[in-house]
């Protein structure tokens, strides 16, 4: 008891519940009958929905606490990010469910690595030593290259699972080198320990920053920024439905803690450094995911360099944030990445949902084309994806639109007039790739042959009710965007001292 106390592990409640959470599915996962899964499953997605809501209606009352002699924070920005995380998970279940039994996936397998991955961002978001950012990204890393893996009938996912792997492993080492760099300047794994002794001015600034490049090659791989993106088409075609939505939605926040926790929290006095290397990846992710995704014909292709023009808007606003640290348009940038993130999540969650519930093929039917006539056989997935879409082009009124606009919006606080043109102008191409799918799904007729999409009929209650409630989501938040951007300001001040 003395040493639960002396440790603080009363903090690590939502770690503990979650792995609790895991091993007790593992369990009756053994025990129950195969006719009761649908039950379990069940089951798991109402304690994920529980602990989700548990960690968003306690961000306001939480004080910066660390634990674990001080590997471990607990602050709002956990509680938020472990929130959204839970919910989205438990999204993922549920849109996952029918399309699995179709490409004969067991249920289980998925449900359990998917815990893994989720086990290990709730690591890295409240992370507060290098060695545990090291665990934490390693066990999320396993996780998504054995979900990748789980078709093993498909040649196509076990080679993509091979590159995922062999560039993640790189990518690790990327990261340790930079780390035990910085370790060898400072004297210390504790991120506020390595902090006061950068600030303290005596170590060696050379090997700092050396560190600090090895260390952002890391974080850039784990975001899939330019010049580290050349796994996320690859990985995302090789995917199934499932794991591309698990590979698009929730890892991007624990990235996020990333950024937050070695460069925010741990190298504030070498912003000078990695503010310009974040914001060059941002510059060049816009640039080349936009004017890629333009000649993708394959929808997971394209939504993954979609994605890396995402991350680029993600990293442009967080980039901007130290200069001259100012609190102000720290405060800003910082919320306006977060929010970013967070809209992102949800509204990619909303494209995969589409695509994983009108599926009814062993083989994914993953060409654009295939979309054709969805809004004849299914106007509500139709309808949704149309919202979707114009949320990820940026058209008011949806959230996108004031996304973009938070982050443009801080670049020009920071006096980045030539960043906010270059994205601008990008974010005008990108809208192209999604504007055509908007007109296949509407205005293209299905073709004789197409079988490829379920109708409105065989799409049961709760994922319908699910994917009408995503996009709703999406009209409502950029209404009132307040909504969420209050949050995401308020958890800023709460964790984060500049």
């Amino acid at each position: 008891m003395s040493t639960f106390v002396s440790l603080k592990l009363n903090l690590a409640v939502p770690e503990l519940l979650l792995f609790a959470i895991l091993v007790f599915y593992l369990l009756l996962s053994l025990i129950v009958k195969e006719n009761q899964f649908k039950n379990l499953n069940f089951l798991l997605v109402f304690c994920l929905f529980l602990l989700g809501m548990s960690q968003l209606f306690s961000i306001n009352s939480v004080e910066p606490q660390t634990a674990m002699n001080g590997m471990y924070i607990h602050d709002s920005i956990s509680h938020l990010f472990k929130g959204v995380s839970s919910l989205l998970m438990a999204s993922i279940f549920i849109y996952s469910t029918k399309y699995l039994k179709t490409i004969d996936v067991p249920n289980v397998d998925f449900n359990l690595i998917s815990l893994f991955a989720l086990l290990g961002q709730f690591i890295i978001i409240s992370a507060y030593n290098l060695l545990l950012v090291y665990l934490g990204i390693e066990l999320l890393s396993l996780a998504l290259i054995a979900a990748v893996a789980l078709r093993r009938d498909n040649n196509i996912s076990s080679e993509a699972a091979m590159k995922y792997f062999v560039l993640a492993a790189l990518a690790s080492g990327f990261m340790l080198y930079g780390m035990s760099m910085i370790y060898g300047a400072t004297g210390s794994l504790d991120l506020i320990t390595i902090s006061d002794q950068i600030s303290s001015e005596k170590n060696n600034n050379l090997v700092l920053v050396f560190g600090l490049v090895f260390l952002l090659a890391g974080i850039g791989f784990k975001f899939g920024a330019v010049p580290f993106h050349m796994w996320v088409p690859d990985v995302y075609q090789g995917s199934s439905f499932s794991t591309a939505l698990l590979l698009g939605a929730t890892p991007k926040i624990a990235a996020m803690a990333l950024l937050i926790r070695l460069l925010v929290e741990g190298l504030p006095d070498l912003a000078l450094h990695w503010e310009k290397m974040i914001l060059l990846m941002g510059l060049l992710s816009i640039i080349l995911g936009n004017f890629v995704a333009i000649a993708q014909s394959n929808i997971k292709r394209m939504l993954a360099y979609s994605t890396i023009s995402h991350v680029g808007f993600i990293l442009l606003g967080f980039g901007s944030g130290l200069l001259n640290k100012n609190f102000e348009n720290a405060l800003e940038s910082f919320s306006s990445s977060i929010f970013y993130v967070l809209t992102y999540s949800i509204t990619v969650l909303g494209v995969f949902g589409v695509l994983l519930l009108i599926s009814k093929e062993k083989k994914d039917k993953d060409e654009i084309n295939d979309l054709k006539g969805l809004v004849k056989r299914n106007p509500v997935a139709a309808w949704c994806m149309v919202i979707f879409m114009f949320s990820m082009a940026g058209v008011p009124p949806t959230v996108g639109f004031y996304a973009k606009f938070v982050i443009l919006e801080s670049l020009i606080s920071s006096n980045y007039f030539f960043l906010v043109v270059i994205a601008a102008l990008s974010s005008v191409v990108g809208a192209f790739y999604y504007l055509r799918i908007i007109k296949i799904v509407l205005f293209d007729e299905e073709d004789a042959n197409q079988t490829s999409l379920s109708s409105q009929k065989e799409i049961s209650f709760f994922p319908k009710l699910l994917l009408t409630s995503n996009g709703l989501a999406i009209i409502v938040l950029g209404l009132i965007p307040s909504l969420i951007m209050n949050v995401c300001t308020n958890v800023v001040q709460n964790s984060l001292t500049f």
